[in-house]
């Protein structure tokens, strides 16, 4: 950066008045140095600069003035000089304040000048609605073997989705095993828009027919990847007290994939209210509007209404444990038979399913164009425990008991539609028991874990349950093990074994084993 005309002629004057307050001070030479000429020279340079329109008149005379003060002061100090040791007085050039403050505001000009063409950021450069967005994400490779059992039972499990889709039968597979790489990625960006209203979305890979799993197979001929949004909400959060939710937004309740799958995402409005009871503990009840299907008759819509009351505990030691209770009622849910020759009632049918809920065949023509809709009800009572126990400074042990049970399945009805007798098979839980870190954030940070599941055939709507143990559905019990350690900062590797068995159903025996490798930003 180079310095102005301006200010070269301002540091002549300025170094002519230094010189002239060292001369003032310093007895003549042998020479003739005379210091009151020295100072007419410098008058005589700062009356120039006034004329040439460097200086102003005022400018001039403060210059002058503190000039003038400058060398009539007593010199403080007699230290030697530092300069080869010879003995003297050690001079400080004085500056003007007005010629200070002048150089600092040029400089400022130049190097926001120079900010500006070289794209410098600096206080205030980025705009104020940018810095209330945040953006975060995940993105995570596996590799997964499916392994079915020897024993497994051939043409009995129908493929639900693909049968309706064609008019014609289709089986799931029960018997190869298969070796998949999947990944699954998600982007979400929140905005805080102030008076505790606050908006998101989430563009996330996965298909738009399966509202459970957001995983990618790998191997599609190296095409492109179709995202989607599994976000879109307005949410209102203006105290602990109230928080409340608009559109399409994450998972509202207590519980763990016995119920829910880990990404399945809600459509409608949630609301939470959590009231302070004492010190350690926090009350809640959350209420939810949330439309299933949405059909053309109103009165045939598929909705879930759901609430759940529960409290949360956390003590000075880092105790934590959580109790919830909730009602989750499904509405029609039943399928209804066509008339003969039509398809009236095939839009009661789920758009979506996994396996081992009960079905029936509501085709008008059940031989040659099968169509199955749900048999039963779903009204779900859940309670779910939680307790986080503190085990040393970094590691704790952490406990989880589910209980589900499906109040809504009426024996007679589900019978009569069947035309034969259907045992009630409406209960399931899950045990689980972890230990290591809470959460893996850093590198070294690690987890185990084990559980048990046992979901029955009506316990829970199979479309929205876990996709992975039993590959998905009800009607399964078995074993989880698995662990996750960290390689880096939010990045994890984790491994998962599952081993389980239909309960009432043929013989369907098959383990899953994934490898996991997750970063998170």
């Amino acid at each position: 950066m180079k310095p102005s005309f301006k200010k070269m002629l301002v540091g002549g004057a300025l170094l002519a008045v230094a010189a002239s307050v060292h001369a003032a001070d310093a007895p003549a030479t042998a020479s003739g140095t005379n210091p009151e000429a020295l100072m007419a020279t410098t008058l005589k340079l700062i009356e120039l600069l006034v004329q040439k329109g460097v200086l102003t008149r005022d400018a001039a005379d403060s210059l002058i003035k503190e000039s003038q003060s400058a060398s009539a002061a007593p010199v403080a100090s007699t230290a030697p000089k530092a300069d080869m040791g010879k003995p003297g007085t050690i001079r400080v050039p004085y500056v003007p304040e007005f010629v200070k403050k002048e150089i600092k505001e040029d400089l400022r000009r130049e190097l926001a000048a120079q900010a500006r063409e070289e794209g410098w950021a600096g206080p205030g450069s980025v705009p104020e609605w940018v810095r209330r967005i945040k953006l975060d994400g995940d993105v995570r490779f596996r590799v997964q073997r499916d392994i079915y059992g020897p024993n497994n039972s051939v043409g009995f499990y129908p493929d639900i989705v693909k049968t309706n889709a064609n008019h014609a039968y289709a089986l799931l597979n029960t018997t190869e095993d298969r070796d998949r790489m999947l990944v699954r990625a998600r982007l979400g960006m929140t905005a805080d828009i102030g008076d505790g209203f606050s908006a998101g979305v989430r563009l996330t890979t996965g298909s738009t027919t399966n509202p459970v799993s957001e995983s990618q197979t790998l191997g599609n001929y190296d095409n492109h990847f179709a995202a989607s949004f599994d976000l879109a909400y307005i949410r209102y959060h203006p105290s602990a007290l109230i928080d409340a939710s608009f559109g399409r937004f994450a998972n509202s309740w207590v519980g763990s994939d016995l119920v829910w799958a880990n990404d399945l995402t809600f459509d409608g409005f949630a609301a939470k209210v959590s009231p302070e009871l004492s010190d350690d503990v926090r009350g809640f009840a959350t209420f939810g509007v949330l439309p299933i299907q949405q059909i053309q008759h109103f009165k045939s819509d598929k909705w879930l209404f759901g609430s759940q009351f529960g409290v949360n505990y956390a003590d000075q030691d880092h105790n934590s444990g959580r109790v919830a209770l909730a009602y989750y009622r499904f509405t029609n849910t039943v399928g209804q038979v066509s008339p003969a020759g039509t398809t009236l009632y095939e839009y009661t049918a789920p758009q979506f399913t996994q396996k081992g809920n009960t079905y029936y065949n509501i085709s008008s023509d059940p031989l040659n164009k099968p169509f199955y809709g749900l048999a039963a009800d779903y009204h779900l009572l859940n309670l779910t425990a939680t307790a986080d126990i503190p085990v040393s400074d970094a590691k704790h042990l952490m406990l989880l008991g589910d209980f589900v049970h499906n109040v809504g399945f009426k024996t007679g009805s589900v019978s009569a539609l069947l035309g034969q007798t259907v045992a009630a098979r409406t209960t399931g839980y899950q045990l689980k028991v972890a230990f290591g870190q809470p959460e893996v954030k850093r590198k070294a940070d690690w987890q185990v874990y084990t559980a048990y599941k046992y979901l029955e055939r009506d316990a829970v709507l199979d479309a929205f349950t876990d996709t992975d143990f039993h590959l998905g559905g009800t009607d399964a019990k078995g074993y989880i093990i698995g662990g996750s350690y960290g390689v880096g900062s939010n990045t994890a590797l984790g491994l998962k074994y599952m081993s389980a068995d239909a309960i009432d159903g043929a013989p369907l025996a098959i383990d899953v084993l994934q490898f996991d490798l997750t970063t998170k930003f």
